[in-house]
């Protein structure tokens, strides 16, 4: 059977998200109640068709080569997301998607959608509940296809809805607060996002999780907003609550529930082992995206939270971003990171690398050289090798 035409014209290899999809005729009826375990549309229904859409994306989904292919961590955060929806979890499909930046949503199908830059930046698993908590409170609430109805009936909704690129290169879901025409939505989007915080607090809660994560994961993300210059990455919570409201809100239920005494956990080592195989590669993709503030707001937040096994890694990547930044006073302090993490037994060969090169530039002759032989020693076979050798043969040769 052919897609109706308004589908047809979809982008078939979106990344599923409300604002990445191409949406059907509007629809004025009365919205359902919230999803019942096992529900599906009725057939020939608006929501139906948005199904529709959303299923013929996923099937691109499953072949992207961005979805991360292991087991292990599918499992994992599955596992977590599986606990937050309860009964609703045969109805769910996760797909941890390697994009560097923090996002995560539930498309009105069941799709969810964990970003990597989102894995980096959490600490525990209670914050991973927190999160996936929230993202089924609005898929059962289908604030899908209520924003979707609202949006039909502005003039803006192309523009509201369309697919942009970010600078990874891939589709993903629009930032609303950088799109024509979006200002009707934003009450009922954060009146939406209000609800989805309180629903997904509790459901997470209910699974003994620790109330206070939410307001720690927030907090940290308030910190990354205000540290972030270009305001190019604001953008992203434009149709959440204001982060302060939303850590205020958060502590506030944290404390009423803390006073209680109820016990809780963060199940903080199973979290790290989950994503211990992929943090080097996850560190090193953020570093790419080279917005230097929110980078080096992130990695300082992992820095202040020592990772046993990753503390000079840690230190190796804030290093970096300092030094890629190139502000004043950045290299001192990328030259103080790279010997805090030389002095760790998790240092990357690379900190030896860098470290040698600033002594080179500040005229440290032999510390230069000492630091570029145990680069190559520790990473002989490395793509730089060849220069890393003329750079260490020429300060050899200095008398």
């Amino acid at each position: 059977m052919k897609p109706p035409g308004h589908l047809r014209a979809c982008l078939p290899g979106a990344v599923l998200a409300l604002a990445g999809m191409c949406m059907p005729a509007p629809s004025f009826a009365q919205s359902p109640g919230p999803l019942a375990p096992g529900e599906r549309p009725a057939p020939g229904s608006t929501e139906a068709e948005l199904w529709y859409g959303m299923d013929q994306a996923e099937k691109t989904l499953r072949q992207s080569p961005l979805v991360v292919r292991d087991p292990a961590l599918q499992a994992y955060v599955e596992g977590v997301a599986c606990r937050v929806a309860g009964a609703h979890c045969r109805d769910l499909r996760v797909y941890v998607v390697d994009v560097p930046v923090f996002n995560a949503s539930m498309a009105p199908n069941g799709v969810t959608l964990v970003f990597t830059g989102a894995l980096l930046r959490m600490h525990d698993e209670a914050e991973l509940a927190m999160v996936l908590g929230h993202e089924f409170a609005h898929y059962r609430q289908r604030h899908s296809l209520e924003a979707w109805r609202t949006a039909k009936r502005t003039t803006a909704f192309l523009g509201t809805f369309g697919l942009v690129t970010w600078g990874v290169g891939l589709p993903i879901a629009g930032e609303l607060a950088a799109l024509s025409g979006v200002s009707a939505l934003y009450k009922q989007s954060r009146d939406n996002e209000r609800e989805a915080d309180r629903i997904g607090f509790n459901a997470a809660v209910a699974q003994g999780y620790d109330p206070a994560a939410a307001a720690r994961l927030w907090q940290r993300l308030l910190r990354e907003e205000r540290a972030d210059t270009t305001h190019r990455n604001r953008a992203v919570f434009a149709s959440h609550p204001q982060t302060a409201e939303r850590v205020q809100d958060v502590r506030a239920a944290a404390a009423a529930l803390l006073a209680e005494g109820r016990p809780s956990h963060t199940a903080l080592e199973a979290y790290r082992d989950a994503i211990r195989a992929h943090r080097e590669r996850w560190l090193a993709a953020e570093l790419s995206r080279r917005s230097y503030d929110t980078t080096i707001q992130a990695f300082g937040e992992l820095h202040g939270d020592p990772v046993p096994g990753f503390t000079g890694l840690h230190a190796f990547y804030l290093g970096e971003a300092h030094r890629r930044r190139g502000r004043p006073g950045d290299r001192e302090r990328a030259a103080a990171l790279y010997a805090e993490a030389l002095a760790q037994p998790d240092a990357p060969a690379a900190a030896w690398r860098e470290q040698g090169m600033l002594l080179r530039e500040r005229g440290e002759r032999v510390g230069a050289i000492d630091a570029l032989r145990h680069y190559l020693a520790a990473a002989p076979d490395a793509d730089d090798a060849p220069v890393v050798r003329h750079y260490l043969s020429r300060l050899e040769q200095i008398p």
